[in-house]
């Protein structure tokens, strides 16, 4: 579908459902979808508001959640999830081989972020249809040229804020993935998990309320998967909560450097095998970012330069 018109919308909660406070953003969401994309249809879950009444952190139970996505791969070209939070992890057991299929055949464009992370994954690596990682509600007049050019099939553009590792000798391109850094641990710490060519890919992470023990944990757990030995090129958003002042900040560069000081056997590894692991840090990708948010196609398409300039775009350029 990416690149084909969007005729319907479907706004789907499977994670934690909205507050009645975000009604106005959802309304405005849907405005700028219909203006933007000429779309003829947008519904919206009846869940979307609701919580369940035994575990209050979820929309509904784990069968009217499943309904509600199954609802919408079978008619909507771009589906939704309108929040994060917790309980899409549980439709990834529920969803089975036929929704797989329909989804392939269909190919509907997924949108949504942070708990969505997991779901997000799971299509792209089931299914190969388009999804990205990024926040509806944060829709407005900063970003959305840029997420109807990239639904559309358009290439957009941002820039990085520096390099955590040496810069690299070159432009290189590769396959976005990852998302919220918890989330997609959890996604690959499973009995059976995905197999992935990790070494055509680019792993987009970022995060909110966690530590530094917490980030090792989750470093621990992809290091458990060979990923970093392989990863073409890794991508820091923010990984603490976002406001804008200098105690931010601070934090900010407090848990880069985790980062830094978890990963420099391999950094230094690879360096010596002229397979260098370059790290890129921006500041347009994470949680409660409204300005310039960065929409990262997951399996499509990112090329990066040598002065940090990103090409996003939902499929891989055809060579002329």
């Amino acid at each position: 579908m990416s690149g084909g018109k969007i005729e319907k919308i479907c706004f789907i909660a499977p994670s934690t459902g909205l507050l009645q406070s975000d009604r106005k953003a959802i309304n405005r969401t849907i405005r700028a979808l219909k203006n933007g994309l000429g779309a003829k249809e947008i519904f919206s879950s009846p869940h979307l508001f609701s919580f369940h009444e035994k575990v209050d952190y979820v929309s509904a139970s784990i069968e009217d959640r499943l309904n509600d996505f199954r609802s919408a791969i079978k008619d909507y070209d771009l589906i939704i999830s309108v929040a994060g939070g917790t309980g899409a992890e549980d439709l990834a057991l529920k969803i089975d081989k036929k929704d797989f299929q329909m989804i392939r055949e269909r190919k509907p464009i997924f949108m949504g972020f942070s708990d969505f992370t997991f779901l997000l994954n799971e299509i792209y690596f089931s299914s190969r249809a388009p999804v990205v990682h990024f926040s509806s509600l944060t829709l407005g007049k900063g970003n959305f040229n840029k997420i109807f050019s990239l639904i559309l099939g358009k290439e957009i553009y941002y820039r990085g804020s520096f390099w955590l590792t040496p810069s690299p000798a070159r432009k290189f391109s590769g396959t976005p993935i990852g998302g919220n850094f918890s989330t997609f641990a959890n996604f690959l710490n499973r009995i059976n998990p995905p197999k992935l060519n990790w070494k055509k890919h680019i792993l987009f992470i970022e995060d909110v309320g966690v530590d530094n023990e917490d980030l090792h944990r989750s470093f621990a757990a992809l290091s458990r998967h060979n990923v970093f030995e392989k990863i073409k090129c890794i991508v820091i958003g923010s990984l603490c909560e976002h406001v804008n002042n200098s105690t931010y900040q601070g934090r900010q560069r407090g848990l880069l450097k985790s980062v830094k000081n978890y990963l420099t056997d391999i950094i230094k590894k690879r360096r010596d095998e002229r397979n260098p692991l370059p790290i890129l840090v921006v500041s347009n990708f994470g949680h409660n970012i409204v300005r310039d948010l960065m929409a990262v196609p997951i399996g499509g398409h990112i090329s990066i330069s040598k002065g940090k300039k990103i090409i996003f775009s939902m499929k891989k350029p055809k060579k002329n």
